[in-house]
């Protein structure tokens, strides 16, 4: 299974890369920092159209983070 790690997946131009990613049923690993309820909601539509949702909660502008 091919896998695809999204940063800033909660919304917008991430939000739809994660859904084009999932439709062509990759394993996606959606990043975020705080918008949880987003992305859960988003992680049931990436389980929808096939893919694998991983949740990474993180902000990738901090190093310890990473």
């Amino acid at each position: 299974m091919k896998t695809a790690l999204i940063t800033g997946a909660s919304r917008g131009i991430g939000k739809a890369t994660a859904e084009l990613f999932a439709d062509n049923g990759y394993a996606v690993i959606i990043n975020y920092n705080k918008s949880e309820k987003e992305v859960i909601a988003l992680a049931r539509e990436v389980a929808l159209l096939g893919g694998t949702p991983l949740l990474a909660k993180a902000d990738v502008s901090k190093y310890s983070e990473v």
